[in-house]
């Protein structure tokens, strides 16, 4: 008889799934990432600077606003592990871009990205601009060092063979064990590897049609293949996907679709996998971004909650998800703005 009473009682329901903030403060924040002793690393675009060309009604502002931030996601310490780096924007400093994307290795390296443009864009810039502009740099152990030249890459090979179009955005990085770094340069729409300063092509991002698929966010999958996230901005709302690539590299696969501006990827310690989407109406700058757990079964869970503009994607053993937010605005931006005073910060979703 009590084993009946017991069954007959109802099930308790799940948490819903809840939004918390851990730090604010970050002009344009951008990529997560996870170290192996629980430091949460940000990369940062910065708000652009002061010095600005082309032409007056839509300038490209230059400075080196741009950083690398630690977090302690218990806390919400936060300190600068490397500033000074190129933030390229509008003179207000929304959409900004500069060191888009951070990864940290097995053994602890920390490497970021940053953005890039055509050759005529770079040779227009200052030389401090220039140096940095399309590079794949390591920032931790000390000192600040110079990997690989990713836009020349580009430059040289058109990796996606669209005629006149040497246009390099490296946008995110993924640093294996193998003492390779892998990136997805968003203007080449390709996934490039990068080992001891050389630089190859593993796979072209493609798709249906002539809109461009722009690769934005990586991810090891638990079978050891690369996955990738594209913005397929183009494309319309709902047309993103998820692909793999195998180690080596070779022809993507589609894994996942029905997403829309996908900027942000990660797997869980369980296999599932998790993807940040920019915005899920592209007509719509108000639109809720989202976030959304594809279990190893195919089952999908979202959450958009006070989610806007949200990119990166960072999962901990718990299952907690780490991403930036508001994640094309400054650290400030005026009360009487369309953002009404909202600025870049790191949140984390629990209970997806």
């Amino acid at each position: 008889m009590a084993g009946a009473a017991a069954c007959a009682l109802p099930a308790v329901a799940a948490a819903a799934p809840s939004l918390s903030v851990v730090a604010r403060g970050f002009d344009n924040p951008r990529h997560v990432a996870l170290a192996p002793d629980g430091t949460l690393y940000l990369a940062a675009a910065g708000k652009a600077g002061g010095q600005c060309i082309g032409p007056r009604r839509d300038p490209t502002c230059i400075g080196f606003s741009g950083k690398i931030w630690a977090l302690n996601p218990g806390s919400g310490a936060k300190r600068v592990v490397q500033a000074g780096l190129l933030s390229l924007g509008g003179q207000d400093g929304t959409f900004t871009v500069g060191p888009d994307g951070v990864s940290v290795a097995p053994d602890g390296a920390l490497y970021t990205v940053i953005a890039s443009g055509t050759p005529r864009q770079v040779a227009g810039a200052p030389r401090r601009a220039q140096a940095q502009a399309g590079e794949l740099w390591r920032v931790r152990p000390r000192p600040l060092t110079d990997v690989a030249a990713i836009d020349s890459f580009e430059w040289r090979h058109n990796s996606d063979g669209v005629n006149g179009d040497l246009n390099s955005d490296p946008y995110d990085v993924l640093a294996l064990a193998d003492g390779r770094q892998i990136v997805a340069d968003a203007g080449a729409n390709a996934i490039l590897e990068a080992h001891g300063g050389a630089v190859r092509l593993l796979a072209v991002i493609r798709g249906p049609g002539r809109a461009q698929r722009v690769p934005t966010s990586l991810a090891l999958g638990p079978d050891g293949d690369i996955y990738v996230g594209e913005l397929a901005e183009g494309a319309g709302s709902g047309r993103a996907r998820v692909l793999k690539i195998p180690p080596s590299g070779g022809t993507p696969t589609v894994v996942a679709s029905g997403f829309s501006a996908i900027t942000g990827l990660a797997f869980g310690g369980d296999g599932s996998m998790y993807v940040t989407e920019l915005s899920t109406n592209l007509r719509s700058q108000s639109a809720p971004g989202r976030i959304t757990r594809i279990k190893p079964d195919g089952s999908r869970t979202s959450f958009s909650r006070g989610l806007l503009f949200p990119q990166g994607a960072a999962v901990t053993a718990d299952g907690d998800v780490y991403l930036s937010n508001f994640s094309v605005l400054p650290a400030r931006t005026p009360s009487r703005s369309p953002f009404r005073g909202a600025g870049g910060e790191v949140v984390k979703v629990s209970g997806l």
